[in-house]
């Protein structure tokens, strides 16, 4: 399993950061123009490109840029969309070609060391490590690294791994429901959800793309984040979950514009992601399953209907059983899970 840590570099004098804009404003370019080129030749089955483009970067650099193209494109068909794509970013992969990585010297932790770009350009860039990182202090770090610059800030990923632990063969089975009003309901009828409703609310009320919108964002996370870590992950054996696609796509139209406006800020997919991260380094088989019928059918009788649910509340039209809906859709999910 791998594992990203972000480390900030914004301490880092003008001078270097201004030659930090120039190689992402350069690689931006060419990058662009090695994803025409390969567009144009419609080879998408290629590692690597073996052509060059106008640019003052390095013959090494070029080479990389073109394979982060290759990827991006490939992205971009997985995905199944038609149109060549544009890379806007400033973010570019660099492997040890390019990045000498020195710890513990003066009063940051970690100095990047960056060559080989093009130009005779060397930068030697502080940074220092935050809680987060030190969580992997037994891990692998590898070689490879990310610069990346995000809303005038710049910072460096690293990236760390470790052997997956073997999945368990002792523990519970559980069925999780997520959904936007109570983030994690389970089929032991718990509910984790450290507030989550009110934060949307917020995030509707700032202005988007303002300071406090995007603290309200990584608020959001750190909520749904804390609800996790809630949960008695170490008790479970077996986590199943709805496998769950354009769940706000699907809403519009169906609800309010206000209510729409909130979903917009529930992250289904984030949730998701964070629950398989923490499975994976716990060793829990995460399963998921088909998301058909499970809000509507009855988890006593088997019974389906879309009348069952009643908005928080499932009363079964045909034994007339009653439970929390998404209590009852949690079973439902477990179920599946068991076939």
């Amino acid at each position: 399993m791998i594992r990203r840590s972000q480390i900030s570099i914004t301490e880092s004098n003008k001078e270097k950061l201004l030659s930090l804009d120039t190689i992402f404003e350069e690689s931006r370019k060419v990058i662009n123009l090695y994803i025409d080129e390969i567009w144009i030749q419609k080879d998408f089955s290629s590692k690597f490109v073996t052509f060059k483009v106008d640019t003052w970067l390095s013959a090494r650099m070029q080479q990389n840029l073109g394979k982060q193209a290759l990827q991006i494109i490939k992205s971009q068909r997985k995905k199944k969309k038609p149109h060549k794509p544009i890379f806007k970013k400033d973010s570019i992969d660099f492997d040890s070609r390019f990045v000498d990585m020195q710890f513990n010297n003066n009063s940051f932790d970690v100095w990047f060391k960056l060559n080989s770009v093009g130009n005779k350009i060397n930068v030697n860039l502080p940074g220092k490590f935050h809680k987060h990182s030190l969580k992997f202090n037994n891990w692998l770090l590898k070689k490879s690294c990310r610069l990346r610059k995000v809303n005038s800030k710049y910072f460096i990923d690293m990236f760390f791994e470790k052997k997956s632990p073997e999945l368990k063969i002792k523990g519970r089975d559980v069925g999780v429901d997520i959904g936007y009003k109570k983030l994690i309901v389970t089929s032991e009828n718990k509910k984790y959800d450290t507030g989550l409703e009110e934060v949307y609310e917020k995030i509707v009320r700032k202005k988007q793309g303002s300071k406090a919108f995007k603290r309200s964002l990584k608020e959001r996370d750190n909520k749904i984040n804390e609800s996790i870590n809630q949960m008695p992950l170490s008790e479970i054996k077996t986590l199943v979950v709805e496998k769950l696609k354009n769940v706000k796509h699907k809403s519009k139209g169906r609800i309010s514009k206000k209510f729409n406006n909130k979903l917009q800020r529930w992250s289904y997919s984030k949730v998701l992601s964070m629950l398989s991260l923490k499975c994976e380094e716990l060793g829990i088989f995460f399963k998921e399953i088909n998301p058909a019928y499970t809000s509507q059918k009855c988890s006593s009788c088997g019974f389906i209907d879309k009348n069952n649910r009643l908005g928080e509340k499932f009363l079964c039209i045909n034994c007339g059983d009653r439970f929390d809906a998404d209590y009852n859709a949690s079973l439902n999910i477990l179920a599946l899970g068991s076939l």
